[in-house]
């Protein structure tokens, strides 16, 4: 199966300043959305930054809509002294002399004291298992805005004050409720009071922030919106926030998927790049273009676009050594992670190998420089004739007069996740004979994430965290489904297996189309896989699936940027397949190029399952010096597999092969090793092998391919 291209920076909602505008631009986080988010997000369909499920909300990374999150700079305590709590008596004079009560400042501090009480309740996942925390949550929410609703309606606010305080509401509702037609109107109210008042950087933040509420309802309505803003910007030439409008479209395009969106998220970024090459903006110029590779990549994993991420990525790469490049550690990570991710869709197993050891080396050096959030910022040379206040923003303004876009990626301890998760692939075909590297390389991915750790006890747990993420990808529930299937099948439950795997959602298209992304695409193939290999007995009551679920692959295996794992099991079932039983040479043929494709990606559990199969079609029965190796072969290459199943099938193979010899006793050990070990393999397999399990007797190529 290919791999998805990593969730990486996309241009979403951008961390969001103390009180000022929505800030931040975040990077794209559809894939790697994590499995436990935090609060329900039921602001809309917008990507945003996902903490792990250990983290608290406190910690988390705000979205690019996060302005709203974190208390506002103008925030103070204000001492006070109600005249109720005195002690009778008090003279008049004392009374007068007391500080006078800011009730505006008063209302604005328990704003952002219930919000923040709110959000440092524990990770959603945590609070889902205490009903108790999600209403207080819920209530904490409902207070802090009733404080700053009770502002905007009941007092007469100085205009920026006000302004900030419409941004915050917005933000707030967007967030944590579904009142978009609320948050529409403040915004809406607050433009005009930009408007009048000429507050450019917060109406700006407005308008950011209003194409995130339109989006939600009509997304058509958002694209049409930022078009004319970017359209007004530009004329402006304010051109830090022309890159930070043209990146939201950006984010917003490639969250809608069809091809006409992608193909804007590609215009959107050439516009962004010709305008930072013309403008000297080297560091927007080479994040564009990381972004553009990654673009490629979740479009389709052909050669082409493969051809055209690396081309995007060597234009960053050539931009690195610019200082205000290399100093970005986040930059540099993320050209590592879709580098080694072009390296995987490609399926160069030494290639990748080396592209993992350069993005740890990155993760390593960048430690110290990553900032706790993931946030970062973009510095922009060209001004224009924006400027942007000191605080926090989306375009913020450094001690030296520059103006910076903020992005917002991830957390430290989630992107260590996601280089686990990239690491663990990379050494996938070599993991038996590596000592469970891979697998290691996972758990200690888990282990940061404070999740499950492995197994059929743990795929509940994997559906719990599922359940609690709301918009969740539709790929991720076909990855649910999909190893739902491989954990029944693996287990001896075929029947259940069968029945997942015959889903709509794993049929292949007559003929391969654009419309469906190329995982999706993979799945199913692998879901045909596996339902062949469980129908191909003619004892099996669902054997007549078997022609038609073989031509439906034909369209998508017989290309020739097909990946080698794809190709090698698919060779392998074409040889092994009852229907139409192959010609003696037509099944060297298929297990030829089965082997040759294997071999070309490393992949040893393929290796093994072709020569046993070849050991037992040709050399059964058969006495020699060749059969003896072959069998040899493939049970040296089980053993390193570590794969009880094929460790208990290639002994018995070579015993077969001994007793055939005349070499009795040898044999019969090597038959009880293998019998040992089928005693440990679950007990529906067990009931298989012998003949009394689910799907009847058994016959050579009856497991699932994994």
């Amino acid at each position: 199966m290919q791999n998805p291209p990593p969730s990486l920076p996309a241009y979403d909602p951008y961390p969001r300043p103390p009180y000022l505008p929505p800030n931040s631009i975040s990077l794209p986080a559809q894939t790697l959305s994590h499995p436990s988010s935090p609060l329900p997000q039921r602001s809309s369909g917008i990507a945003v930054v996902i903490p792990s499920p250990s983290q608290s909300f406190a910690q988390r990374a705000p979205s690019m809509h996060d302005i709203s999150r974190q208390p506002m700079e103008t925030t103070q305590r204000v001492p006070t002294a109600p005249t109720a709590a005195l002690k009778p008596g008090t003279p008049a004079g004392v009374v007068s002399q007391l500080p006078r009560i800011d009730y505006q400042m008063l209302l604005l501090s328990l704003a952002e004291d219930y919000l923040i009480a709110a959000h440092t309740e524990g990770s959603y996942r945590t609070m889902r298992e205490r009903d108790i925390d999600m209403r207080r949550y819920y209530k904490l929410v409902a207070t802090g805005l009733g404080c700053l609703e009770t502002l905007l309606n009941r007092f007469k606010l100085q205009p920026q004050m006000e302004a900030n305080i419409r941004l915050r509401y917005a933000s707030v509702l967007l967030d944590e409720t579904e009142n978009m037609m609320e948050a529409e109107q403040s915004l809406s109210d607050g433009i005009k009071l930009c408007d009048r008042y000429r507050f450019f950087d917060l109406k700006y933040n407005m308008d950011h922030l209003l194409a995130q509420v339109l989006f939600k309802g009509s997304p058509r309505a958002s694209m049409k919106f930022l078009d004319g803003v970017i359209k007004d910007v530009e004329a402006y030439q304010h051109t830090a926030w022309v890159y930070a409008f043209r990146f939201l479209k950006v984010s917003l395009s490639l969250k809608l998927s069809s091809h006409q969106d992608i193909l804007s998220a590609f215009a959107q970024l050439r516009s962004i790049s010709a305008l930072a090459d013309q403008l000297g903006d080297k560091a927007i110029l080479g994040f564009a273009s990381a972004l553009e590779a990654l673009v490629h990549l979740r479009e389709s994993s052909s050669a082409e676009s493969i051809e055209q991420a690396q081309r995007a990525l060597a234009l960053a790469r050539s931009l690195q050594l610019d200082p205000a490049i290399g100093q970005m550690s986040q930059m540099v990570v993320l050209i590592n992670i879709v580098d080694l991710a072009c390296s995987l869709q490609h399926f160069d197993p030494s290639q990748a190998v080396t592209k993992m050891q350069a993005m740890q080396a990155s993760l390593e050096s960048h430690n110290d420089t990553w900032q706790r959030d993931g946030a970062f910022l973009i510095p922009v040379k060209s001004q224009g004739a924006s400027r942007a206040p000191n605080g926090n923003g989306i375009v913020r303004m450094g001690s030296k007069g520059s103006l910076s876009v903020v992005f917002s990626w991830t957390p430290w301890a989630d992107i260590y996740a996601l280089g686990y998760l990239f690491s663990s692939m990379a050494i996938a075909h070599r993991s038996t004979s590596d000592g469970l590297r891979s697998e290691q390389m996972l758990k200690e991915g888990m282990r940061c994430l404070d999740t499950w750790t492995a197994g059929e006890e743990l795929f509940q747990k994997l559906e719990d965290t599922a359940a609690s993420i709301t918009n969740r990808p539709e790929l991720l529930d076909l990855l649910i489904q999909y190893l739902d299937g491989v954990i029944n099948q693996g287990t001896g439950h075929v029947d259940h297996a069968l029945s997942i795997f015959q889903r709509p959602c794993f049929s292949l298209p007559s003929k391969p189309t654009t419309s469906s992304s190329p995982t999706h695409i993979d799945l199913a193939i692998l879901g045909t896989f596996n339902s062949i290999l469980i129908v191909r007995s003619p004892s099996h009551p669902s054997n007549h699936l078997l022609p038609s679920l073989l031509s439906s692959l034909d369209p998508y295996l017989s290309r020739i940027n097909t990946t080698k794992p794809l190709l090698s099991a698919y060779n392998l079932i074409l040889a092994t397949s009852p229907h139409p039983t192959p010609t003696i040479v037509k099944t060297k043929q298929y297990l030829q190029l089965s082997l040759q494709a294997a071999k070309a990606a490393s992949n040893n559990q393929l290796m093994c399952i072709t020569l046993n199969f070849m050991s037992y079609k040709f050399f059964k029965g058969v006495v020699g010096e060749q059969a003896e190796k072959s069998a040899r072969a493939s049970e040296n290459l089980a053993r390193k597999g570590m794969d009880g199943l094929w460790k208990s099938v290639s002994a018995g193979v070579l015993g077969d092969t001994l007793e055939m010899a005349g070499r009795g006793e040898e044999a019969e050990k090597i038959r009880d090793v293998g019998r040992e070990i089928a005693r440990g393999l679950p007990e529906g397999v067990v009931r298989w092998e012998e003949g009394g399990g689910e799907g009847g007797e058994e016959e050579e190529g009856d497991v699932e391919m994994r």
